[in-house]
């Protein structure tokens, strides 16, 4: 009733207020976004921000800067081999079908749904799902690893670039691998991958560098014995992983400024190939080859499947690096323009780049007498044999050359230090080392990721690449993408999604889409999975026994975190589960709720108190000098209560 007894039970319960708002940190990070955002009462709870020591989360300097880091993303090496080589093998025209069709059903909607569901929880994509249902943390785990496997060996390739760039410099005029030096094979794989001597140069395959039906293993070098490290592509390699390191240093600051060169460059020098390559006197022949379609290849599953493998890998869904990156954005960003503009440029550019690669394809066979059906169409050997050898009888060639494989460079960092972005941004998110800087963190990542991709520059190496890629991630991101889906339609609520993006992007989804979450994006990557289950099984591509079980195991790796992680919580559940409270956010919620009532109604008291008492007495914020000592007593008394 006196004023003195007032002010010490204000302080009594303001102090057991601020400390209930001492949330663990991603709590902590998600109220911030939320005050900066005006949203709820967070805005105006100067106890929470006081109490909170971490840095605000960081933001793009400007919507535009985050579509180009998107479409610098999306746009890849892939764009620029594997597109033309599922093309050639897949039906030629006929591929552009099943492509455009997936990319419509499936591709479209979840880059959609990623970047809502990141930019609406400003969290990347390892703790997103599981903030929607902990059953679902098995989400980010599945995407994190697979991003992880997949940015250790694709530096290589990146690696590889700069080898050959480095070559490029030809002060006399003739390239290393021109015909008058023993050819672009021969520069290939012996003196870039070292995986053949020399005195094996009229074997049109030789042992040691390629595989198929009638390879002998164990081979050396090969994946049971890789051999010693070829130490100019270990050089290379390490150059590579400093150029990434140099990206992702400061955040999305430095990798948005560098998007802006890496994600445009590429195009000027894609237009530059492709009026080149229509000059061509046999351009029409790959042309009438790339355009012509046979339909009579939309009836085998396989096709089907690769396209909706390209559709994953050339516009990065399921890796999470969407929803990282969709974290950084302003709460009203516009994200719904950027999911079909990203998509629509990314298979416009894979269609330019067939278009380019096609045109020389072309000029090859009518030069060479050799029908394209029967070339050998492969990733690394159409980026690295096919197309260094059509440079090389260009004019000018060696110019040609730096601007191709400075293409490469940009194409292959841009979408590397994405990856390793959406790595640093899970290691953040879950707290991990916030004593360090950001820039120490991406040091230590880019050191370990260095440490391993030393396997994939020995001299049995690409064995090991071919491997990993075939293994790695086809089945997870299927899975992936289609429980991302399920939990979004089912879990989460699609109509919640759409209100979401209603508040935030200020567009209406409409019903079917909504459906499509629910039900036809589900079976048709439920069916897709299956296949593509059996066609890794069948693989054309024989390797031995243990390194088949190798790769198993790497797809599992990634894989089983989603069902292990989902039966979790069920199994065992967590300590406060008998008390009705689902989740640490709801016990934090709730305690906080209370403690926040004690406070009103303690302020109240006191108010109501100093307002019945003489004048003179102080304000209910401060206490006379007299009680100083009494009010660090009580402090003190009511921490070791409340701890």
């Amino acid at each position: 009733a006196c004023p003195r007894s007032a002010r010490l039970w204000t302080s009594h319960c303001s102090l057991l207020y601020n400390m209930c708002q001492q949330r663990p940190s991603a709590l902590r990070r998600e109220e911030r976004g939320h005050a900066a955002l005006g949203e709820g009462g967070a805005a105006s709870n100067a106890g929470a921000a006081a109490a909170s020591k971490d840095p605000p989360r960081r933001k793009w300097s400007s919507g535009a800067e985050f579509t180009i880091a998107c479409i610098g993303y999306a746009v890849g090496l892939g764009n620029f081999w594997r597109f033309p080589a599922l093309c050639f093998n897949n039906g030629g025209g006929a591929f552009l079908v099943p492509y455009t069709l997936t990319l419509l059903l499936i591709g479209m909607p979840i880059f959609l749904l990623e970047l809502g569901m990141g930019q609406k929880f400003q969290i990347g994509g390892a703790e997103l799902w599981k903030r929607v249902h902990p059953s679902l943390g098995g989400l980010g785990v599945a995407s994190i690893t697979a991003t992880a496997i997949v940015a250790v060996y694709y530096n290589v390739v990146v690696c590889w670039a700069l080898w050959y760039f480095f070559r490029s410099f030809a002060w006399d005029g003739v390239l290393p691998w021109a015909e008058s030096r023993g050819g672009a094979l021969q520069f290939w794989e012996v003196d870039t991958l070292h995986c053949r001597p020399a005195q094996n140069l009229s074997s049109a395959a030789p042992e040691t560098c390629a595989w198929g039906a009638g390879t002998t293993w164990p081979q050396e070098p090969g994946i049971a014995r890789p051999g010693p490290l070829v130490w100019p592509l270990v050089g290379c390699l390490a150059l590579g992983w400093v150029l990434v390191w140099l990206c992702v240093c400061k955040g999305v600051h430095s990798a948005g400024k560098v998007a802006w060169f890496t994600a445009l460059f590429p195009y000027a020098v894609l237009l530059a190939l492709l009026v080149r390559g229509l000059s061509l006197p046999g351009a029409h022949v790959g042309l009438k080859w790339y355009l012509t379609p046979s339909f009579d290849k939309l009836a085998e599953p396989q096709v089907w499947v690769a396209a909706a493998s390209q559709i994953f890998y050339s516009t990065g869904i399921g890796w999470g690096t969407l929803p990282a990156f969709a974290s950084y954005n302003r709460h009203d960003h516009n994200f719904v323009r950027d999911a079909w503009l990203v998509p629509v440029i990314n298979c416009g550019t894979s269609f330019l780049a067939g278009l380019v690669v096609f045109s020389v394809l072309g000029d090859m066979s009518q030069e060479t007498g050799v029908p394209i059906d029967e070339m050998q169409i492969e990733g690394s050997g159409l980026a690295f044999v096919v197309y260094p050898q059509a440079i090389a009888k260009l004019p000018v060639a060696p110019l040609f050359a730096l601007l191709f494989f400075t293409m490469l460079l940009c194409l292959g960092l841009d979408s590397e230090f994405s990856m390793v972005e959406t790595i640093l941004t899970a290691v953040d998110d879950a707290g991990v080392g916030q004593n360090y800087p950001r820039a120490v963190k991406a040091a230590a990542a880019c050191l370990a990721m260095f440490g391993v991709g030393l396997l994939f520059v020995t001299r049995g190496g690409l064995h090991w690449l071919e491997l990993v890629d075939g293994y790695a991630a086809n089945l997870t991101l299927f899975i992936v993408g289609g429980v991302e889906c399920l939990a979004v339609g089912w879990v989460y609520g699609a109509d919640r999604f759409a209100a979401d993006t209603l508040e935030m992007a200020k567009a209406k989804l409409p019903k079917a889409l909504l459906w499509n979450y629910k039900l036809v994006v589900p079976a048709l990557l439920a069916v897709l999975t299956v296949q593509a289950f059996v066609s890794t099984a069948t693989s054309k591509v024989h390797f031995p026994p243990y390194a088949v079980a190798l790769g198993w195991c790497l797809a599992l790796a990634s894989a089983l975190p989603i069902p292990l992680l989902a039966i979790r919580p069920l199994c065992c559940p967590p300590p406060y589960a008998s008390e009705g409270l689902t989740s640490p956010r709801e016990r934090a919620g709730l305690v906080g709720k209370l403690a926040a009532s004690l406070h009103r109604l303690s302020r109240s008291l006191s108010f109501g108190a100093s307002s019945r008492g003489a004048s003179s007495a102080p304000a209910p914020s401060g206490l006379p000098p007299e009680l100083s000592t009494e009010r660090a007593d009580v402090e003190l008394a009511a921490a070791r209560e409340v701890r």
